[in-house]
């Protein structure tokens, strides 16, 4: 599709559901060239400079689950990456003395994928996907101390909590059901074997799994499905390809809770803004697919290694993706996650 398809050209299409479109970067461009725009009462943010003037401003601040009471929606209100200002920097310094050294996380992640084929070595093709979606959050909880039954409990409490709280594009996250209490209940006290006693610090420890499983599960995809360069085969340099090429976190929002000049536009206040990273890729520096600011990523050397530990034991095992497979997307606002990837061996 050409690059300078226009959103016009997209139809009904919603803004949510952008992020699973069969081919984001050629609609990047036409972002670009618009600027700072509203589009059917929201507005979209994709140009480098004013991406990273909307992910620096306090002015745009983090969409929170939307409000409750239970275990779920009190561990979600603790965690960094969804509040703003002193209490996001304090969580924020807590979850960053937390996450493990990226080399314990790669260990990890190689042990679990190496043990992933090794239980389906009569397997000539399978779903890589299973081992996505589980493998970031059980490699971080194993980093962290936890055995390895805990370590996989912990990583399947988190998808659980993960799932119970996406939000599809016509759909706002909530905390308030009764499998995302249960979840973050029994999540805790796993959590809490790691003597953790302070609930921010729980909080903390729990969102680390949070975010690795989903966003690092749509790298892992992404990166399997993939041409191999012909210049090399590395798997940083494929990682990295992905990432700027086909980023898995496309969108971010935030909500405008005061007029807000970006760029040459003003976003009033009380808007919904999305703000497109992977349309402000430079191709040098982080991917922008990370982000920048207050709320960038705070583990990013870890998804990238975690991937590329992933691509390794697949490579050696002979795994290759199958050829012309359908490629179907989960509907997630913001993220690339494929439902399923099937390799296959020869």
């Amino acid at each position: 599709m050409s690059a300078t398809t226009t959103l016009d050209q997209r139809g009904g299409v919603p803004i949510g559901a952008f992020a699973t479109l069969p081919d984001p970067a050629s609609w990047h461009e036409t972002l670009r060239s618009l600027g700072t725009h509203a589009r059917g009462g929201q507005w979209i943010v994709s140009t480098p400079p004013d991406v990273a003037a909307a992910l620096s401003t306090p002015a745009l601040q983090v969409i929170r689950p939307s409000a409750g009471t239970g275990p779920a929606a009190e561990l979600v209100a603790r965690m960094a990456r969804f509040c703003d200002g002193e209490a996001h920097r304090r969580r924020r310094a807590l979850t960053m003395r937390l996450l493990p050294p990226v080399p314990a996380i790669a260990s990890q992640a190689a042990e679990l994928a190496v043990r992933y084929l090794r239980e389906r070595a009569d397997a000539d093709r399978l779903d890589i996907m299973p081992l996505a979606r589980t493998l970031p959050a059980e490699a971080i909880a194993g980093a962290m101390g936890l055995t390895g039954p805990a370590a996989a409990r912990a990583a399947d409490l988190a998808g659980q909590l993960c799932d119970a709280l996406s939000a599809g594009p016509r759909r706002a996250a909530t905390a308030r059901t009764p499998d995302a209490d249960t979840a973050a209940s029994e999540l805790c006290a796993t959590l809490r074997q790691l003597r953790l006693t302070a609930g921010d610090d729980v909080a903390a420890a729990a969102s680390l799994l949070f975010q690795a499983r989903d966003a690092t599960a749509a790298l892992i995809g992404a990166a399997v499905l993939a041409p191999r360069p012909p210049e090399s085969g590395h798997t940083a340099v494929r990682v990295q390809s992905v990432l700027r090429r086909q980023a898995p976190v496309q969108c971010t929002r935030r909500t405008a809770v005061a007029d807000t000049p970006i760029g040459t536009a003003l976003i009033p206040r009380g808007s919904d803004v999305w703000i497109f990273v992977a349309a402000a890729e430079l191709g040098n520096g982080a991917p922008a697919t990370f982000g920048s600011g207050p709320h960038a990523c705070p583990g990013a050397h870890a998804a990238t290694a975690i991937a590329g530990e992933v691509l390794t034991i697949l490579d050696a095992g002979g795994w290759r993706p199958v050829a012309r497979q359908r490629i179907d997307y989960e509907p997630r606002p913001n993220l690339r996650l494929p439902r399923r990837v099937l390799v296959s061996r020869g």
